[in-house]
């Protein structure tokens, strides 16, 4: 019995003594089934005479081997595996005899009973049990009230929606599906639609286009990349069929079908977390019964762009042993070691230099904080829910110098304003890992972050700071064992519900500069760029004018067209436009008060063109002297350009300027000098950089914005259970580092 367990008023235990939490939906057996008479006949078991009862009441079938005289056989080893409760049956069929023509389908000769068996803490295997009898009637009776049984008090799945990723693992995809996964679908009546994933988008399109009404759930047969896809797929669906709009701060809605994970790939980091294995037959099984488990999931966004659903994210170490793990992914599970030691050579283990910003959440008691997530785990299972709706607050925790690790950062959190809930951390960091599940491995049995919950509604922030090669060493050895891992002074570990990455990378190209301040470079920049900066020619744009303007000053220069040649002075323009209405003005960018306009093949030139930059109800007239003429060219391209009349023509005198052969040269050495320093930045900032690993998958972003939300996907699977025996790590390069 797990010790950390809550009221057990809301638990219930099987015939095992195993605890099993109560559900307030289900319906009572006794309230169905109490009337129910109890069916006893004679069957026969390996050719053994048994006597079979069928009690609905009891919720029970049990069977007695009888001697041919009609005596009881004595009690044998066995006797105990003679009762078996219809609970733990997922399926029941008829057994036929083969016949010669394939249009019969053979004679009945008994039912079948395939019996859910625990073989270990996590595993479960299948046992079939053969009632045989001629009758076809009479086993029709016993499987109709069986069926009935179940259907009736379980929820069982009776179609789904599996996707099958053939490449994933061994790529032995196909195989186990036809062998191992198909038979118990069969066995079970239920409906397969089994889509082989082609590309790395199929799965994205199949969810788009998919109708969530037609199946009882969702199943992802390969590995974590395929799991977290389809995931992806099914929540998305789900928010678009309540037209719920994936962006920055929405409330998202639970998805409407379960999630089932079949695991064949090289990875079965989720399926491990949620089952505590990496068994088909067993996560067959879990899916068949429908026991599925409420599981937290989070949101990735890159600004305000949502990006993805996802589980664990790492940044840093994470994502460089799956960036070198794409190298060596023709050798399949055996890519990893490879990738691992490549990841914690002196050259590729660096720090990354971060801004952390994250909402704090609920720190557990003292006597729960390291407790591991187990099958009735009272963190988990006895907490309430979070609503949708509900607004996240923040608590601001007492500073503790024991409980942060000596950490200096922590009393600069106390001095921030208390009505914020936004915490900052700044730093270089070795890895930064967000867990909502354990994330259970070959390298760590007990999970990467061996204390984080399935169903709490926080997530576990993990900040590995810059420390030497052979302390982070000391660190993943740690993670095959039964210590903390995470209990080293340059660890924090932080339980948060939202969190801000930003990648800090200096703006300029002083690459090899390390006291380079990005501020000051960006100030000196903003700088240079005033002084330099020049008052651009204005340019006239005719098309402002609207047609009814344009004539209207067409109309009135044509009546008092001067002579050719000839400008009018601005004083007597200025008189001609006081005796018009205001109203017949055009305003522009400029108030132009006359405008002459001659069009020809390849220039529009204005004649006369007066500005007056002085306000009409200044009386003084001393700039209204100055006479101004401008002309307008418009060139092949339609581009307008303004000039000033008495301004001198630029000519060309002579032929283009040709470079010399020594500034040729020149140019040339300066054009590899420059691409040679480029090769450079890219390089040094190749090193600022790594890339994120959303379970399992590469993603390459300088920000991202994680949310968990509150048991929005159910799974199928029971959790960890208490009396797991976990193994040593299985990659041999551990020990030898």
């Amino acid at each position: 019995m797990p010790s950390n367990m809550g009221d057990m008023d809301e638990y219930i235990f099987d015939d095992d003594g195993n605890p099993i939490l109560q559900c307030p939906n289900f319906v009572q057996q006794e309230n169905i089934f109490a009337n129910e008479p109890d069916l006893k006949d004679i069957f026969h078991i390996k050719s053994d005479g048994f006597d079979v009862l069928l009690s609905l009441a009891k919720g029970l079938i049990t069977w007695t081997n009888v001697n041919p005289s009609g005596k009881k056989k004595k009690k044998g080893k066995g006797e105990d595996r003679n009762t078996v409760m219809l609970k733990d049956i997922f399926a029941v069929s008829l057994k036929r005899k083969k016949s010669n023509t394939d249009s019969d389908e053979g004679f009945c000769i008994g039912f079948t009973l395939h019996i859910c068996d625990i073989f270990g803490p996590n595993l479960l295997s299948e046992r079939a049990v053969v009632f045989e009898h001629p009758s076809e009637a009479l086993c029709n009776r016993y499987l109709h009230k069986i069926q009935s049984y179940i259907t009736k008090l379980f929820k069982r799945p009776t179609s789904v929606k599996l996707f099958l990723q053939t490449h994933a693992g061994g790529k032995n995809g196909s195989s186990l599906y036809k062998s191992k996964v198909l038979p118990l679908f069969q066995a079970a009546d239920v409906q397969v639609d089994c889509v082989e994933v082609q590309h790395n988008e199929h799965i994205k399109q199949e969810m788009v286009h998919i109708n969530l009404d037609a199946f009882d759930c969702i199943i992802a047969m390969g590995g974590d990349g395929t799991a977290n896809k389809v995931a992806d797929g099914l929540m998305t669906a789900s928010q678009r069929c309540r037209d719920v709009d994936q962006k920055l701060g929405f409330t998202p809605v639970r998805a409407r079908l379960p999630f089932g994970i079949i695991p064949c790939g090289s990875t079965n980091d989720i399926c491990r977390s949620i089952t505590g294995c990496e068994d088909i037959v067993t996560s067959i099984i879990h899916i068949l019964m429908g026991q599925t488990t409420p599981v937290d999931v989070c949101t990735a966004y890159n600004e305000d762009k949502f990006l993805q659903w996802c589980f664990n994210c790492q940044y840093g170490f994470g994502g460089n042993v799956l960036t070198f793990r794409e190298r060596y992914k023709k050798l399949g599970k055996r890519g990893l070691e490879p990738a691992f030691i490549k990841a914690l050579t002196k050259a590729k283990l660096r720090p990354y230099e971060c801004d952390i910003e994250y909402i704090a959440a609920e720190q557990l008691p003292s006597h729960r904080k390291h407790l591991p997530c187990f099958t009735g785990c009272d963190t988990c299972w006895t907490e309430k829910e979070a609503d949708g709706d509900e607004v996240t607050q923040d608590l601001v925790q007492a500073f503790d110098p024991l409980d942060e690790s000596n950490n200096s950062d922590t009393l600069v959190n106390l001095a921030e304003h208390e009505d914020n809930p936004w915490r900052s951390r700044k730093g270089k960091y070795l890895n930064i890992g967000l867990f909502t599940i354990p994330g259970r491995s070959e390298i760590a049995t007990r999970g990467v972050s061996k204390y984080s919950h399935l169903n709490d509604g926080t997530m576990d922030l993990v900040l590995v700071k810059e420390a030497p090669r052979k302390e982070f060493l000391r660190v993943i050895k740690r993670m095959g064992t039964n210590k903390d891992a995470f209990d080293f002074p340059f660890i924090e570990v932080l339980r948060v519900k939202e969190m801000r990455f930003r990648l800090r990378i200096p703006l300029g190209f002083q690459y090899n500069d390390h006291n380079f301040s990005e501020i000051d470079y960006e100030i000196n920049r903003q700088q240079k760029m005033l002084e330099s900066a020049t008052k651009s020619t204005e340019i006239l744009d005719i098309n402002e004018l609207s047609d009814s303007d344009e004539e209207l000053e067409i109309d009135d220069l044509t009546t008092s067209k001067p002579s050719s040649g000839s400008v009018k002075s601005k004083s007597s323009l200025r008189v001609e436009n006081n005796n018009k209405p205001k109203a017949m003005k055009t305003l522009s960018v400029q108030q132009i008060d006359k405008k002459k306009i001659n069009r020809t093949n390849t220039e529009t030139s204005i004649d006369t063109f007066s500005v007056d930059d002085s306000d009409d109800s200044d009386g003084d007239d001393s700039n209204d002297e100055k006479e101004t003429e401008e002309i307008v060219t418009i060139d092949k391209l339609g581009v307008r350009t303004v000039r000033s009349a008495t301004a001198p023509k630029q000519t060309l005198l002579g032929p283009a300027y040709r470079m010399t052969f020594t500034e040729q040269d020149r140019a040339r050495r300066m054009k590899r000098s420059q691409k040679k320093e480029n090769k450079k930045k890219a390089k040094e900032e190749k090193k600022m950089k790594s890339v994120w690993n959303i379970d399992y998958e590469i993603c390459q972003q300088d920000f991202l914005h994680v949310k968990v939300h509150h048991g929005l996907l159910r799974v199928y699977g029971r959790g960890i259970s208490p009396e797991t025996i976990y193994s040593d790590p299985t990659l041999l390069c551990i020990p030898r580092i």
